[in-house]
């Protein structure tokens, strides 16, 4: 987590007179926030650009813990949302971005882990077959086939059954467990009644290592050190200002 702190403000401050320092809190508190938002929003910049067609949600995975005057919390704080709704949250998968190193089990991992379909180890990335979107990813729609076919859905309600309807639909018999030997290399889609007649659409692979692509911390501080001695001035006069009125 990046912390944007006023510490300091009141010693190059000492000879002003009472009512300007009274400002000062307020003033800290607008500096420290406007100069969050301005170091989220370089953050947001990298993301961009340091990563290969982000989504929006990666994004606008960042947040802002405000500095409060009434409640002393003095600093203002930058880091990636920790949770979210019907998705995993972003520290998951930027975290090791930032420090390197290993990333943990994305949802469909765990769902074909606990169903047996993945073994322990190995992880999932998209296969020749499978058609991807704008954002370089399995399109949603086609994931959620594929693991209904494997009765793999978190939901199983929603995985393919033995009825008229799920068998008019064809996951159940579509996608399949290949195997090379006895080992487990992916998830197969039938495309023809032929043999052959098959695509790879997940391949199962090693344990994938990181490097540390997103400096978040070096590229979220420099902007900091830019931008906060000229937001405390411009916070002050405006206190100064509103209070004199």
């Amino acid at each position: 987590m990046l912390n944007i702190k006023g510490n300091g403000f009141a010693d190059f401050l000492s000879d002003l007179t009472a009512l300007e320092r009274d400002q000062i809190p307020y003033a800290t508190q607008e500096a420290l926030n406007a100069t969050a938002a301005l170091v989220k929003s370089r953050l947001e910049d990298e993301i961009r650009s340091v990563f290969d067609r982000p989504t929006p949600y990666t994004v606008n995975s960042l947040r802002i813990l405000y500095a409060s005057k009434k409640k002393g919390i003095f600093e203002a704080r930058v880091w990636m949302k920790d949770e979210a709704d019907g998705a995993a949250p972003a520290s998951r998968w930027l975290t090791p971005e930032v420090y390197g190193g290993p990333r943990p089990d994305k949802r469909t991992e765990s769902l074909l882990k606990a169903r047996g379909i993945l073994p322990e180890g190995k992880f999932v990335v998209p296969g020749k077959g499978v058609k991807l979107d704008s954002y370089g990813n399995i399109g949603r729609g086609q994931l959620q086939r594929i693991l209904s076919g494997l009765g793999a859905q978190f939901d199983r309600a929603s995985n393919s059954t033995d009825s008229k309807r799920s068998l008019k639909k064809g996951n159940r018999t579509r996608y399949f467990l290949m195997r090379r030997g006895t080992e487990s290399i992916g998830i197969a889609e039938r495309t023809g009644k032929q043999r052959d007649a098959v695509q790879l659409v997940i391949a199962f692979v090693g344990k994938p290592g990181y490097g540390k692509t997103l400096d978040f911390f070096g590229v979220g501080e420099r902007e900091a050190e830019s931008q906060l001695p000229a937001q405390f001035e411009k916070a002050f006069e405006r206190a100064l200002a509103t209070r004199r009125r």
